[in-house]
């Protein structure tokens, strides 16, 4: 419905770093981001492993680290947000066919609850969910700094709400959206966080709906809730905790074979 059928497409990867992840709500230590993005830059995280399987492209990008802990403090500020979103805009804009999303960071599956709490409207217990490898006690550490983060906010503004409960790569994601949508392309949403990123893009500007294609279903709790406010039906539904674009890639790699076999068979007249 976009226009000609993609040849080529895209996994946009993008690094945040979260100082949440040292309260208590992450079973893995912060310094796991660099290790992830530095085995993306070698091409060997499973996120590019799974683009170069499906045909991708891969842009990868480090957007940097948020300032606050988004338990007591904002983690960006606004003009941080709106310089993230830009540059999130130009990567979109410029990448190429189809445009898969992924993201690597450390405690964004808390951050990214607290977004879909603030977008949905929704308290911590509606949104929290128990993260990969996380334990009972982590879950409720996460319920405690997610209502904290949502009693804070007084706004509903889309930077506002990136400024009080996101982070970098959150803000980088969203602008990617935009950029992709306005540049005629579909977009292929991954797990919690990159679907939480499509759905503040949205906000920003509604026809960006047009353009999204839920990948996958994930093991997240709020990530059905997600979608069902985007109104998306995912390609997949295999529960996956992986992060990194994998789920979008495989959804990518589905969607570029069913377009194919659309358009190489015959039709009656």
């Amino acid at each position: 419905a976009l226009g000609p059928a993609p040849t080529s497409g895209t996994l946009v990867l993008v690094a945040g770093r979260h100082p949440v992840a040292s309260l208590g709500v992450t079973a893995f230590d912060p310094s796991v981001t660099d290790e992830v993005l530095a085995a993306a830059r070698a091409g060997e995280s499973a996120g590019v492993a799974a683009a170069r399987a499906a045909g991708l492209d891969v842009v990868i990008e480090d957007a940097g680290s948020a300032t606050g802990d988004l338990f007591t403090t904002d983690p960006l500020t606004r003009s941080a947000v709106a310089s993230l979103v830009a540059r999130g805009r130009s990567i979109g804009a410029a990448a190429q066919g189809v445009v898969a999303l992924g993201e690597i960071g450390i405690g964004n599956t808390t951050v990214a609850s607290a977004l879909a709490g603030a977008l949905l409207e929704l308290p911590a217990s509606a949104v929290v969910g128990l993260g990969a490898g996380s334990s009972s006690e982590v879950v409720v550490r996460k319920v405690e700094v997610v209502d904290a983060a949502l009693a804070r906010l007084h706004s509903r503004d889309p930077l506002d709400i990136l400024a009080g409960l996101g982070g970098p790569e959150f803000a980088v994601l969203t602008g990617v959206t935009l950029g992709a949508a306005e540049a005629g392309r579909a977009v292929v949403l991954d797990g919690l966080a990159t679907s939480v990123a499509a759905l503040l893009a949205v906000a920003m500007e509604p026809g960006v709906a047009a353009h999204l294609v839920a990948g996958q279903r994930s093991n997240e709790t709020a990530h059905a809730l997600v979608l069902s406010r985007l109104g998306l039906e995912p390609l997949l539904d295999l529960r996956l905790r992986a992060g990194e674009g994998v789920g979008a890639a495989l959804a990518t790699q589905l969607l570029r074979s069913a377009i194919a076999t659309r358009e190489g068979t015959g039709r009656t007249s």
